[in-house]
C-alpha cells in the first residue's frame, strides 16, 4: 500500500513543478524584452566609449551617438509609418505618432540644416507638422479613437515612458546651471554633454523598442482578428 501511495504521489508532484504552456511563453517573452533593453543599453555605453577613444569627447553630428540617435529615431517612425500604410483602423493616429518623431529627427539633424541656413531645420519640421495634422484632422473622431486603442496597446505606456525621460528628464538634467554647480570651477562642458547624450540616446532606444513591438503586436492582432493586447499571449 505504501508503494502504490508513494508512487501515486510522484506523478502529481511532476505535475506541479512543470511549467504550463502560458507561464513558460510569459517568461520567455519577458526574458527576451530583458535581454533587447540589456543589448540597447550595452550599445549606449559602447557608442559612449567609441566617442571618447575615437572622437575624444566630439559629439558632432557624425558621432556614434549622434547617429545611434537618428537610427533609433528612424525605427521609431519607421514602425507607425508602416502601420499607417498598412492597417487603416490606425491610419490616422499612426501618421500622427510618425509626424511627431519625423520633427524630432529633425531637430536632431538642426547642425546639418545649418550648413544651408541657420533654423533651417524649422522648415521642413512646419512642413512635417501641416501634414501629420492635417491628416489627423480629416480623420475626425477616428483619430481620436485610434490613439486611444494605441495607447491601450501593452508597449505604448513603456514609449510614453522613454518620451517623458527625453523631453522632461534629459532636458533637466542636462541644464548648464546644475553642471556648473556640480564641477564648479573644473567645469567640463564635453562631460556635461556626453552624460546628457547618454540619457538621450537610452530614451530613444526605448521609444524605438516599443514602436517596433506595437507595431508587431497591432499587425499580429489584425492577422487573427483579435483585440491588440490579446494577440500577443496567443
Amino acid at each position: 500500500m505504501k508503494s502504490q501511495s508513494s508512487s501515486s504521489s510522484h506523478p502529481q508532484e511532476s505535475e506541479q513543478t512543470l511549467l504550463s504552456p502560458y507561464a513558460k511563453e510569459t517568461f520567455q517573452k519577458v526574458a527576451l524584452n530583458a535581454l533587447v533593453v540589456a543589448a540597447l543599453s550595452i550599445l549606449v555605453n559602447l557608442c559612449l566609449r567609441a566617442d571618447f577613444i575615437f572622437l575624444h569627447n566630439t559629439l558632432g553630428e557624425t558621432s556614434f551617438t549622434e547617429s545611434a540617435q537618428l537610427l533609433m529615431l528612424t525605427i521609431t517612425i519607421g514602425s507607425f509609418y508602416h502601420l499607417a500604410n498598412t492597417k487603416e483602423n490606425t491610419n490616422y493616429a499612426a501618421v500622427l505618432i510618425a509626424g511627431f518623431f519625423a520633427v524630432l529627427m529633425l531637430r536632431e539633424m538642426d547642425a546639418w540644416f545649418d550648413l544651408i541656413a541657420h533654423g533651417s531645420w524649422a522648415v521642413p519640421a512646419l512642413a512635417v507638422t501641416v501634414t501629420a495634422c492635417y491628416i489627423a484632422y480629416k480623420g475626425g473622431n477616428q483619430t481620436i479613437e485610434q490613439m486611444a486603442q494605441l495607447l491601450n496597446t501593452r508597449y505604448m505606456p513603456i514609449l510614453v515612458t522613454g518620451l517623458v525621460i527625453l523631453l522632461v528628464f534629459t532636458r533637466l538634467y542636462g541644464m548648464g546651471s546644475f553642471w556648473h554647480a556640480v564641477m564648479g570651477d573644473h567645469y567640463m562642458r564635453e562631460i556635461k554633454n556626453l552624460s546628457e547624450e547618454a540619457t538621450e540616446l537610452m530614451a530613444y532606444s526605448i521609444i524605438a523598442f516599443a514602436a517596433f513591438k506595437t507595431n508587431r503586436l497591432v499587425k499580429r492582432s489584425a492577422a487573427q482578428g483579435q483585440a491588440c493586447d490579446s494577440a500577443e499571449s496567443k
